[in-house]
C-alpha cells in the first residue's frame, strides 16, 4: 500500500501549480470585467430612471393638455390640473400667451381680438425640468 502511495505521489511531484504572476494576471482580468459589468449596470439603472421620469412627465403633460382642451377658451386656466394627481416630487405649470395674428405671442391682456393661444406645459421633478410641451389653441 505504501508503494502505491509513493507512486501516486511521484505523479503529483512533477505537477506544477500556477505562479504568483499568473494568479495576479487572472485577478486583474477578472477585476477589469467586474468593473466593466458594474459600470454597465449603473448606466442601465440611470437610463431606466431617466426614461421613467420622462414617461411620467409625458403622462402628466398629456393629462393637463387634455384638461385644457376640455375647458372653454379663456385667457388663463388656473383650475387646470387641480383634479390630476401628481406623483411626489413633480410640479406642473401651465403658461398661456396670446396673439392677435398667430405670429407674435405675449402675455394675455384679456381683449377680444386675442384669438390665438400658445399653451406651454412645463413638468419639473424636484426643481429640474423634465419635459416642456407646447401646443396652440384658437378661439372659434
Amino acid at each position: 500500500m505504501r508503494r502505491r502511495l509513493k507512486e501516486k505521489m511521484k505523479l503529483f511531484y512533477r505537477e506544477r501549480g500556477f505562479t504568483l504572476m499568473e494568479v495576479l494576471v487572472a485577478i486583474a482580468i477578472l477585476g477589469a470585467f467586474g468593473a466593466a459589468l458594474l459600470t454597465a449596470l449603473h448606466t442601465n439603472a440611470q437610463a431606466t430612471r431617466t426614461l421613467d421620469e420622462k414617461v411620467q412627465a409625458a403622462n402628466l403633460a398629456a393629462a393637463y393638455l387634455e384638461e385644457v382642451r376640455e375647458t372653454p377658451y379663456a385667457h388663463s386656466y388656473p383650475t387646470v390640473g387641480s383634479t390630476i394627481p401628481k406623483p411626489p416630487g413633480y410640479t406642473v405649470t401651465v403658461e398661456v400667451k396670446c396673439s392677435i395674428d398667430g405670429t407674435t405671442f405675449r402675455q394675455c391682456q384679456g381683449t377680444e381680438d386675442e384669438t390665438f393661444q400658445k399653451i406651454n406645459v412645463v413638468v419639473l421633478k424636484e426643481g429640474r425640468p423634465v419635459l416642456n410641451l407646447c401646443t396652440y389653441r384658437s378661439k372659434r
